[in-house]
């Protein structure tokens, strides 16, 4: 009985370390020191590029992301994230990205009238695999965090490398949707209550082993 309580309390070390496995970081920037006519962002495994009116300025102002409403699409996009299929089998299931966004009226005091998002997208489809609307003036800056399971989709072979990441504001109205301090990476998933549980309890029982020994 004690070597498999001993054995389980192994086991259960063994999930929690791997829960903590590092991260593989895609894309990292604060886009400082980047000039106002930049469209190319670089940020490690990952790049972002404007598109639609953008790129006649570019997309960095005021060292962060800048993304300029008045056309039907204006954005940044990333390429696809390849090996995804890898990370999901070496167990980092988990894309997440962090950062901060806010927007702006017009530069003529027009309100923020328009709907920006960010979001995992089909890099084939241009479908939304798991987005952030943002629809209202954030004058401040606003700490996000967006997380796509890929665990749903490693059945999905086909597509598991054909996501990037979209940031863009649609329609017509002015404004401008600004996002800094972003980072985007695999990781393991939060250990669940259930393991957590687990752990303790097996930690519990071979505490007490040990004071009877």
């Amino acid at each position: 009985m004690k070597k498999v309580l001993m054995t389980l309390t192994v086991a259960f070390a063994g999930l929690f370390a791997t829960m903590n496995a590092n991260a593989i970081v895609y894309f990292q920037s604060d886009f400082n020191g980047l000039a106002d006519s930049t469209k190319v962002v670089n940020g490690g495994l990952l790049s972002l590029t404007a598109y639609g009116e953008p790129n006649n300025w570019g997309i960095v102002r005021d060292s962060a992301l800048t993304i300029y409403g008045g056309a039907t699409y204006n954005g940044a996009v990333s390429a696809r994230l390849t090996g995804l299929g890898a990370e999901v089998a070496a167990g980092r299931s988990l894309l997440q990205m962090t950062g901060e966004y806010r927007t702006k009226s017009s530069y003529d005091g027009t309100p923020f009238a328009q709907a920006a998002e960010i979001q995992y997208q089909n890099n084939s489809w241009y479908f939304s695999y798991n987005s952030l609307l943002v629809n209202t003036v954030t004058p401040g800056w606003t700490a996000f965090t967006l997380n796509l399971d890929l665990a749903g989709l490693a059945t999905d072979v086909a597509h598991i490398d054909m996501i990037n990441l979209n940031f863009f504001i649609g329609g017509n109205a002015p404004g401008e949707l600004q996002i800094d301090n972003l980072v985007v990476q695999t990781t393991v998933p939060e250990p669940t209550s259930a393991s957590l549980l687990g752990l303790g309890l097996a930690g519990l029982l071979a505490s007490r082993l040990r004071r009877r020994s």
